[in-house]
C-alpha cells in the first residue's frame, strides 16, 4: 500500500516499524531502546504507545515488515532463474549494497538468533520466515531441474550455507566472504549435478 495514501496514523505505524526494522538488523533488539527509535523517527512517545503495546509486540511487526520485504526481494530475484543466475544475481546485490555499508547481514538470522532463548515466541516468527526461504530456494532448484523431493533437501543445505556466510560477514564485515557465499552456492548445485550423472 502506498503510503502516501495512508492515514496519519498507519504512517506514524509505518515509520516506527521500518525505524526499528534498521535500528534491530544495524544494532540489535537489545541495544535498541524505544527512545532510540522515538529519536530517530521525531516522534512522540504517546505515539509509540498508540501503536504498540510493548516493544516486543513492535518487534513481532518488524518480522511480519522483513518477511513482505525479503520475501518479495528474494522472489523476484528468483523470477524465471535457474539456480547460477538467481544466484549470481542476488549476490551482487547483497555485494552492492555492502560496499555502500546498507548490508547487515539476514535479519531472519540476526535476530531470530538474540531472540531464540530470550523472547522464544518472538523468534517463531523469525523460523517461519526462513522456512519461506527454503520454500523459494527449493522452486529454484526445481525450476532448475533437481526432482522435487531433492530439491528440498539441496535447498536446506544451501539455506544453512547461506546463513552460515552471512553471519560470518556480519561479524567479519569482509565483503570477499559474500563473493566466496556465491561461489560455494553456485558449486553446491554444481557438484549435486555431476553426482547425479
Amino acid at each position: 500500500m502506498d503510503m502516501a495514501k495512508n492515514t496519519k496514523g498507519e504512517q506514524s505505524r509505518n515509520k516506527l516499524i521500518k525505524c526499528a526494522a534498521g535500528l534491530f538488523l544495524q544494532n540489535g533488539y537489545n541495544a535498541t531502546g524505544i527512545n532510540d527509535i522515538l529519536t530517530r523517527t521525531g516522534l512522540p512517545k504517546g505515539s509509540f504507545y498508540f501503536h504498540f503495546s510493548s516493544k516486543k509486540d513492535l518487534a513481532i511487526s518488524v518480522s511480519t515488515y522483513f518477511e513482505k520485504n525479503i520475501e518479495k526481494w528474494i522472489s523476484k530475484t528468483a523470477e524465471g532463474k535457474v539456480w547460477e543466475d538467481f544466484v549470481t544475481d542476488l549476490l551482487e546485490q547483497m555485494i552492492e549494497a555492502a560496499k555502500n555499508n546498507k548490508h547487515f547481514g539476514c535479519p531472519f538470522a540476526v535476530l531470530g538468533l538474540e531472540a531464540a532463548f530470550s523472547q522464544p515466541d518472538m523468534a517463531e516468527y523469525y523460523f517461519k520466515s526462513m522456512k519461506k526461504m527454503i520454500g523459494i530456494f527449493t522452486r529454484v532448484f526445481e525450476f532448475s531441474g533437481i526432482s522435487s523431493d531433492r530439491a528440498c533437501i539441496i535447498a536446506n543445505r544451501a539455506f544453512a550455507m547461506y546463513e552460515g556466510y552471512l553471519v560470518y560477514y556480519r561479524i567479519s564485515k569482509d565483503i570477499n566472504i559474500l563473493k566466496i557465499m556465491q561461489n560455494d552456492l553456485i558449486a553446491l548445485y554444481k557438484d549435486y549435478k555431476q553426482a547425479e550423472t
